[in-house]
């Protein structure tokens, strides 16, 4: 048996005790030990996301360690420390082959259409495992489902050294943006948001300058409009996109990011007549190995991210938390160190 806790309606969750599943052939059984509460766990609760229908275990930022193979599975044994790439193609399309699963129409994510690892053990395709390095812990390594997706935007823009750029929102994704353009080569990167705390981090991990948006008539000053080479849109807004138009210079770039959630105005004349670059950027299955060796190096830091930590059998208490910090949570993670006697 194996506890489990799952999206039962609209801002509720329930725990339960579920049956452990035999992973099939190319399956992996994963024990699951930290899960990652991102935004996106919040929004589906909240019957507006549109992906998957309750009862559902969500969480989709997972690290555990390997706990029994199925048929044909090799290069695994157990023991093995892992994280788990959620997007699951549909293995046979164009896109499929072409290295592409994050742009197959049949394509879905575990713990958004596909039961998550908000339960302490979750079979997995053997092919979605990336070995953990000895110095990332477990905490650490559910953060590189969210790195691998802002890597993968990085990679989509024509970054070049010395530019200017401005990242806009100051939750986890804006300060793992900060930290990748810095590492590209970005001379000056400034980061806008509404909470002093958050701000304050991305000063240490690297922005040049911060900007309350709450307080930039007051003393915080934005960048002068047309002078960034490249815009970041992390917030996912209607008023965060007409910012970073505006900011833009003439031909620069504007990553869109960020989900409102909503259809919404945009300023195309404006994009048109300044030849604005508009880019969308998702998942990015072939930058894996490139964000495990980016965190084990340390060029991009993600324990000053984590605030706060909670027990599995909190994990309620986490989303609580998630739900109603009023900023005060940058990254939450929930942790399960040892398996209880009853799931064995």
């Amino acid at each position: 048996m194996k506890r489990i806790w799952e999206w039962t309606g609209i801002d509720t969750i329930a725990s339960r005790e579920a049956e452990r599943e035999a992973p099939g052939a190319g399956q992996v059984e994963i024990r699951i030990r930290s899960i990652g509460i991102c935004g996106t766990d919040l929004h589906i609760m909240s019957g507006h996301a549109g992906f998957g229908e309750p009862p559902l275990p969500l969480g989709h930022e997972l690290s555990g360690v390997v706990e029994r193979l199925g048929a044909g599975v090799s290069g695994w044994q157990i023991g093995d420390r892992v994280c788990i790439d959620p997007l699951i193609g549909c293995g046979t399309c164009a896109e499929c082959r072409a290295g592409n699963k994050h742009r197959c129409s049949a394509a879905g994510e575990i713990g958004l259409q596909f039961p998550g690892g908000w339960q302490e053990y979750l079979v997995v395709p053997a092919a979605n495992l990336y070995r953990l390095p000895d110095s990332i812990g477990f905490d650490e390594a559910t953060q590189a489902e969210t790195l691998h997706c802002c890597l993968g935007g990085i990679d989509k823009l024509d970054i070049r050294l010395g530019q200017h750029a401005v990242v806009l929102g100051d939750g986890p994704t804006g300060l793992y943006y900060v930290q990748l353009l810095k590492a590209a080569g970005v001379s000056r990167v400034t980061l806008i948001g509404m909470q002093d705390s958050r701000l304050a981090l991305g000063r240490r991990l690297g922005a040049d300058a911060a900007v309350n948006l709450r307080q930039a008539e007051a003393g915080d000053r934005l960048p002068e409009a047309e002078t960034q080479d490249i815009v970041i849109d992390a917030a996912g807004n209607e008023a965060s996109i007409q910012l970073g138009i505006e900011l833009l210079k003439r031909g620069g770039e504007l990553l869109l990011f960020g989900l409102p959630g909503e259809r919404i105005k945009v300023d195309v004349q404006t994009a048109v007549l300044k030849e604005l670059r508009l880019l969308g950027s998702t998942n990015a299955p072939h930058v894996w190995p490139r964000v495990l060796d980016m965190m084990a190096s340390g060029r991009v830091q993600v324990q000053p991210l984590i605030t706060q930590r909670y027990r599995f059998d909190q994990l309620d208490q986490a989303i609580a938390f998630a739900r109603d910090s009023s900023g005060e949570a940058v990254k939450i993670i929930v942790n399960n160190d040892e398996p209880r006697e009853e799931s064995r």
